[in-house]
């Protein structure tokens, strides 16, 4: 048992140091479709309150482009992560390992049965919303987000919605919600206060908040992430960008408290070891890891290129060196490296 209170990961001893399985992952046909041009050509119309947009199927939002990657046009500039075909890839590798480390399962909140009224706030393609509204054809699901990349053939009881959560949200009271779900929003939120006071506000009583999140950092429980200074001296540089940026990404830990400031009882915090390449002994983490080693790989230049650009005023060239350094850190299966999943949920009282 290490120091945050979960099971160490043993090791597979049979395996080469050094040896990485990331080619074999990624010559993998598992993710290798295309996504639909249909999830990224849409038109916006705007709603009563303004501020929230309903997603149609058209060809009208105009996007920003940056490095050669496509970032949202709604509210520009106030998240960082791209929304073109390669992030909603990404998005599904994430998806997938989320529901592999719970089990198949989408949450972990205590629900009750039949929640009338479900959000999905930074639904991102909507891999979430329309799998829970495919689960609970009873419950009416919205899902929304900056960026219009979700799919328009969705369950009847799905729905998407161009908004910022970061804004007064626009449903009125007397459509609170049963259970308010998000993922990743570390690092897109400057005021985490005011996000968990929107939510209580809008929750029905016995209803839940559940936010799920990768925590911004690796761990090893026997020293050799020491070995993976290439990749520590990215996580360091990518957390004091972002909190230049005002929106940090190191906040997890902080969440307990302030759900509990903005009224939430009952709350756990599950926590989940997350390797980040093929070395476990277990053949279930060593399988998680083969997409994490995927997923993980993909996330470095989405996560990096416009806070290193825009913040640190790194050039496009200086990034690809830093990147390929942490790879080679993050791949070599004799760094017995993790990351963390939270899973932090929370009731309003009745």
């Amino acid at each position: 048992m290490t120091s945050d209170g979960v099971a160490a990961i043993e090791i597979d001893k049979t395996i080469d140091d050094g040896v990485t399985l990331y080619e074999e992952s990624v010559n993998s046909t598992i993710y290798a479709t295309s996504i639909d041009s249909c999830v990224v050509n849409y038109k916006c119309e705007v709603a009563q309150s303004n501020k929230r947009l309903r997603v149609t199927q058209a060809k009208s939002l105009l996007a920003a482009h940056q490095n050669g990657r496509r970032y949202h046009a709604f509210h520009e500039g106030a998240y960082v992560l791209p929304n073109d075909e390669a992030e909603q890839i990404r998005m599904d590798l994430e998806h997938h390992i989320y529901r592999m480390i719970l089990a198949g399962e989408l949450y972990r909140a205590p629900l009750k049965p039949n929640p009338k009224r479900v959000l999905d706030f930074g639904t991102g393609n909507g891999n979430w919303a329309i799998d829970f509204a495919n689960q609970h054809p009873e419950s009416k699901v919205i899902g929304s987000d900056l960026s219009p990349i979700q799919p328009t053939w969705v369950p009847p009881n799905c729905s998407f919605e161009i908004d910022d959560v970061e804004t007064e949200w626009p449903y009125k009271s007397s459509k609170a919600f049963n259970y308010i779900h998000s993922r990743n929003m570390a690092g897109s939120v400057k005021d985490f206060d005011n996000l968990f006071a929107q939510a209580f506000k809008h929750l029905q009583p016995g209803g839940y908040l559940e936010m799920q999140s990768f925590e911004a950092g690796f761990f090893s429980d026997d020293g050799t992430l020491e070995n993976a200074q290439s990749a520590l001296k990215w996580k360091n540089l990518l957390i004091e960008a972002s909190n230049k940026f005002g929106k940090p990404l190191d906040v997890e830990g902080t969440w307990e408290k302030k759900m509990a400031k903005a009224g939430f009882v009952d709350i756990k915090n599950d926590v989940y070891k997350v390797p980040v390449s093929p070395w476990p002994k277990n053949k279930k983490l060593k399988e998680i890891a083969q997409y994490q080693q995927l997923h993980l790989t993909a996330s470095l230049e989405a996560y990096t290129l416009a806070l290193f650009t825009r913040v640190l005023k790194w050039d496009k060239k200086e990034i690809d060196i830093l990147l390929e350094a942490v790879k080679n850190d993050l791949q070599n299966r004799s760094n017995h490296i993790y990351g963390k999943i939270h899973v932090i949920y929370g009731r309003k009282q009745e």
